[in-house]
């Protein structure tokens, strides 16, 4: 029987070096699409965080009844594995007139609690006590490519012997949107599904399509010039304090502001703050930008109740993606409407809290 006075034994520190979800060598059919991908292959890959989340951070709101405002916060540093794949294949999609394709990552997240915080953290409870090292959150899903250049006409590829005509009264394919051309689909075992879209910055750009009837598979085209924006990225603040019936609501669980020189630095308002670190400390010559957001979210019944999630937004930047000190660090915010209510009256309230997390990952 174990001594009631010894402590719980320490979680042992799980193994981020072993990719979550791989691509099958060789695949059974075909092989992965890669030009295809533009921007997106660069994520390929087993990535992890800085040691001990030092430029991590989750601000997450939890309803409570009987406590003052009848939330409460959770906030703590988290480390993270994140592993993306190619598959052998696309997904077309299919117009009548035309198609589209979509070439696919496969992506898996899983999240666990940092050790317990130092000095460097605030909030020094902000771990529960023995959870160090334990999952905290998971997804999957994939990342899409949308090939707004290299589209044909009809269903299928093209067939050189039996070449598909253009729709009646056209003379080439009609154009498609450029403002999107990245997609991101998740699912969260909280019961919620979110599909998000979105754009990189700067867009792969293709070589020119060949004549059709040489097409042969327009789902991997030639190989792309994959450009980047010059510098470093300039990390947008964000403010995780709710807003209800136009004033902030239940600000004083967030401790207070400390702005310096026009930026917030309190990581429990504006968690970017640990993005705005790294750049000081780490040189960063080139980036390129994916942006994704989504109120077209999918929730299970219970969740629809009491933490309903209605809008996603992820700012993702791949810093110097041809150089040494390539990393990936993104900023993502899950809007939630909480339903706070308290036994001790029948007020019930709905606010919209924003749940931000943001971290680093570097190339295992």
């Amino acid at each position: 029987m174990r001594d009631p006075n010894l402590s719980t034994p320490p979680n042992s520190v799980p193994n981020t070096a072993d990719p979550l979800v791989i691509t099958p060598t060789p695949p059974a059919v075909g092989g992965p699409i890669k030009n295809g991908l533009g921007q997106l292959i660069h994520l390929v890959g087993n990535w992890h965080s800085i040691p001990a989340g030092t430029y991590s951070w989750n601000v997450m709101p939890l309803p409570q009844d009987n406590v003052k405002y009848n939330f409460i916060l959770k906030n703590f540093p988290y480390l993270e594995e994140l592993t993306f794949a190619e598959i052998p294949g696309t997904a077309p999609n299919r117009g009548g007139g035309f198609t589209q394709i979509a070439n696919t990552l496969f992506y898996e997240q899983r999240v666990y609690f940092s050790p317990t915080p130092t000095a460097v953290f605030p909030a020094p409870d902000s771990v529960p006590s023995g959870s160090e090292y334990t999952l905290v959150h998971a997804e999957n899903g994939s990342w899409l490519f949308l090939d707004n250049n290299y589209q044909f006409p009809g269903a299928f590829q093209p067939d050189p012997v039996k070449p598909v005509p253009l729709p009646d009264g056209t003379t080439s394919l009609p154009p498609q949107d450029q403002s999107i051309n990245i997609a991101k689909q998740m699912s969260v075992p909280h019961g919620n599904s979110i599909l998000a879209v979105g754009t990189v910055t700067p867009n792969a750009v293709f070589p020119p399509y060949p004549p059709e009837d040489k097409v042969l598979s327009p789902n991997n085209p030639g190989a792309p010039s994959l450009p980047t924006t010059q510098g470093a990225p300039t990390i947008p603040q964000v403010n995780t304090i709710p807003v209800y019936q136009g004033v902030p609501y239940g600000a004083d669980l967030y401790g207070a502001p400390v702005p310096v020189n026009g930026i917030e630095t309190n990581s429990d308002i504006n968690p970017n703050i640990k993005l705005v670190d790294y750049l000081k400390a780490f040189p960063t010559s080139e980036y390129i930008h994916f942006k994704v957001s989504s109120n077209n979210i999918t929730n299970i019944q219970f969740e629809s109740k009491h933490a309903k999630v209605v809008s996603y937004e992820m700012d993702m930047w791949l810093l110097n993606p041809n150089g040494p000190n390539k990393a990936l660090m993104y900023s993502q915010n899950i809007g939630m409407d909480l339903t706070l209510s308290s036994s001790t009256n029948t007020e019930t309230i709905k606010v919209t809290f924003p749940h931000i997390t943001c971290n680093v990952v570097t190339l295992v």
